[in-house]
């Protein structure tokens, strides 16, 4: 059972005792009835003493507990802050490191198109010589192609000779067999 069970178990046994005690006592009624009253008041007395005690421990325990709580909770405030100061920190720290990264970016991308320069500059100046090569050569066949023209005119007007065809040779028809009996 549990402790309030048994406790008001205990008090109403406690009460059914005295009862039964003064009704069945070898006593007069008036002597009885003054017990009676004396052992409720005796009774009324611990249960005052049992429920002060009772509070003044509640008082003690709610006043430990409210002092726990509130420490636990400082400690976890004190965690949440430092994680969140920590936090701010790497954050800090990855953008200054990606900021010192992108300025090394972009030093080196420059780096590289001052060394490349030089070489689009000569590829560019080959590239306009390759060019003007190419409508050179371009405007000298296309100065030709006249002369190729006549020269195809020329030979279409002389007519080659060729060669007379020859027909295709019959072949000889084979005898009939009738032919002879006949």
């Amino acid at each position: 059972m549990s402790k309030n069970g048994s406790l008001s178990t205990f008090i109403l046994g406690g009460l059914c005792g005295a009862v039964l005690g003064v009704l069945f006592a070898p006593r007069p009624g008036y002597e009885s009835r003054e017990i009676l009253i004396d052992r409720a008041l005796d009774y009324w007395d611990n249960a005052d003493d049992f429920y002060d005690a009772a509070s003044d421990r509640a008082v003690e325990i709610y006043a430990t507990s409210r002092d726990v709580a509130i420490d636990a909770t400082e400690q976890v405030r004190s965690k949440i802050e430092a994680a969140r100061t920590r936090l701010i920190e790497e954050v800090e720290s990855v953008s200054d490191k990606a900021a010192t990264e992108k300025a090394a970016i972009g030093a080196a991308s420059a780096s590289a198109r001052k060394a490349v320069e030089p070489y689009a500059v000569k590829a560019k100046e080959e590239l306009g010589k390759i060019k003007e090569e190419y409508v050179a050569a371009k405007g000298a066949v296309e100065a030709k192609i006249p002369e190729a023209v006549e020269v195809d005119v020329i030979v279409e007007e002389k007519p080659v000779a060729k060669a007379p065809a020859k027909a295709p040779a019959k072949k000889a028809a084979p005898k009939k067999a009738a032919e002879g009996t006949a």
